[in-house]
């Protein structure tokens, strides 16, 4: 029997799992929290000013994912100061909440006036007048990655809330189009994001992590963390991949009692305030903040 041939030489080096395809531009950061939220949706005291000022202290990275809104978001990317991922947490008709990461601000923008901005709802800071079945698909095709955020939150902030959405949203055909899965959320107790892990590791989904903040001293508790610094492109390209999450504290109830004091009133205000809700649909105007 003639001996087995030897396998063909390489030409040439292995690449690594994941290198660098730009170089970075603007701000960087060497971890990024994934999930806060500013004064113009549900989180009055992180104006831009005081999430500036905590991503300095902290070293941070933030994305903002407000509630149907991008004002937040885009005043950040627009003075350059820290790095911002455009994001936008998206609330549907039927409650069920994402959050959209995309690199490019451009892109955010065109998803929001397109698709978030037309069907805004004056009296809910988290729901649209349109299904997450439209929405989630808009999104991917505008260049979206897709996360499901406290997956196993209460209420209709859960994936098993209401048994037709929650068959809607695990349909095959649909559920390809999620991404990526928050397996920490810093409002969340510990056993509903170990839930969330397990989620991602059934569906072998890539994981994210946020603060969820409302409150500037809780933004950069909960975050990715890479091996090097990264702009906001570079943070989008990485959510492909496996990826290291980390915390620096634990869910406390004293910390949710804290958010909810500050969160409740604007739901409220908004509810009852025809001011409010002039304000919360007037269209928004790139550059305007």
């Amino acid at each position: 029997m003639s001996p087995r041939s030897a396998p063909p030489a390489p030409t040439e080096p292995p690449r690594p799992f994941v290198e660098r395809r730009h170089a970075p531009v603007g701000p960087t950061a060497l971890s990024v929290d994934m999930h806060i939220h500013t004064n113009f949706s549900d989180a009055p005291k992180c104006t831009l000013d005081a999430i500036t000022e905590r991503c300095r202290e902290s070293g941070v990275g933030v994305a903002v994912c407000d509630h149907n809104e991008i004002r937040g978001a885009m005043g950040l990317i627009e003075r350059d100061e820290i790095l911002c991922v455009p994001a936008l947490e998206v609330g549907s008709r039927e409650k069920l909440e994402f959050l959209a990461y995309f690199d490019d601000p451009a892109k955010l923008e065109r998803f929001y006036s397109r698709e978030v901005e037309p069907y805004k709802r004056a009296r809910f800071f988290t729901k649209l007048d349109r299904s997450f079945t439209h929405l989630i698909p808009a999104a991917k095709e505008a260049g979206a990655l897709v996360c499901l955020p406290h997956p196993f939150g209460p209420s209709y902030k859960n994936v098993n809330h209401g048994r037709e959405r929650k068959a809607a949203l695990f349909d095959p055909h649909m559920f390809r189009h999620v991404d990526l899965i928050e397996v920490i959320n810093g409002h969340m107790r510990d056993h509903r994001n170990f839930k969330a892990y397990m989620l991602s590791e059934v569906f072998e989904k890539n994981v994210t992590a946020g603060s969820d903040a409302h409150l500037p001293k809780d933004i950069g508790t909960i975050y990715l963390r890479f091996d090097r610094a990264m702009d906001r492109k570079g943070v989008y390209d990485l959510l492909h991949f496996p990826i290291k999450v980390g915390m620096t504290t634990t869910y406390r109830f004293s910390n949710f009692a804290r958010t909810a004091a500050g969160v409740i009133p604007k739901h409220l205000q908004l509810f009852v305030s025809r001011k409010r809700q002039r304000e919360w649909v007037m269209k928004y105007n790139g550059g305007e903040v």
